[in-house]
């Protein structure tokens, strides 16, 4: 038996027992998935239950995916350039780190007939996901990045943290840039907390979206609610639109590679973890 938890706080609200318990039921894997709430500064204490308990593996949110990073052995590449881990494999004491996020979001792009590869990428917010996201644009191939966020300062250090990476152009603009700044883009990512339920907060001017050209793809890392105000729009426009719901299950099917040791049909798995959840 496979014995894994996902750890944060909060960590109430987690859907990865339910999306990696769907994913290894279909593999006919015997396993244990708990969640457990481990406040910030509490990650040593963790690591320390985590090994006598014999755990082989957790997965990471808020606060920890860059406090996890000095309790680490080894890092994968991608963690290691975006400064973020969110899932870890423990072995005889020795932890492993890796970021599945990237390649999450990747592989939900994939299923909506995108790619990085080539693409001209804005998103919008600077938040710690976000990143990754550019970290993992730029190391694919993307043609050009560009962040807007209200406080420019975190959306430079987005974009200087990826410098270098690739021949990706990479740049920064303000909220008030947003229309301006969407005229080429491929591909539109919501990644801040508007819309999400629970949240108070919403798009207050949806014209940007008139801004974005026929072919592009509006996705919201949100997944609840299923449409947020910004995806229904899009739609109502004639736009292509994917929630958050792809990247949250693909991005777990890429820890549970690293849980098993072994590759998965993608998008196999897929379809059998949305049919189960």
């Amino acid at each position: 038996m496979i014995r894994l938890e996902v750890i944060g706080d909060p960590i109430e609200h987690s859907l990865s027992p339910a999306v990696h318990g769907a994913a290894l039921s279909a593999l006919g894997v015997e396993y244990e998935y708990k969640k457990v709430r481990v406040a910030a500064g509490g990650l040593k204490r963790y690591i320390a239950h985590a090994i006598s308990d014999r755990v082989d593996g957790f997965n990471l949110t808020m606060p920890h995916k860059v406090d996890i990073l000095k309790f680490l052995s080894e890092i994968s590449d991608d963690a290691r350039l975006a400064e973020s881990v969110n899932t870890v494999c423990v072995n005889n004491g020795s932890l492993s780190g890796f970021n599945t996020d990237g390649r999450g979001f990747e592989l939900s792009l994939n299923r909506s007939g995108y790619e990085f590869k080539n693409s001209r990428i804005v998103i919008l917010g600077a938040g710690g996901v976000v990143r990754t996201l550019v970290t993992a644009a730029a190391l694919k191939g993307a043609k050009s990045v560009c962040v807007i966020n209200r406080t420019q300062s975190k959306a430079r250090e987005v974009c200087a943290a990826a410098d270098g990476i690739s021949d990706t152009e990479l740049s920064f603009a303000a909220f008030e840039e947003l229309s301006e700044s969407c005229g080429d883009a491929d591909i539109f990512i919501n990644a801040t907390p508007l819309g999400m339920s629970g949240c108070r907060g919403d798009f207050e001017n949806l014209e940007f979206l008139h801004a974005l050209p026929k072919g592009v793809l509006v996705s919201d890392l949100i997944y609840n609610p299923p449409k947020t105000t910004l995806l229904k729009e899009a739609e109502r426009i004639g736009l292509k639109t994917q929630n958050g719901l792809g990247m949250l299950i693909f991005q777990a099917l890429a820890a549970d590679e690293y849980y098993l040791e072994r590759k998965l049909d993608m998008q196999a798995m897929y379809e059998k973890v949305i049919n189960n959840l």
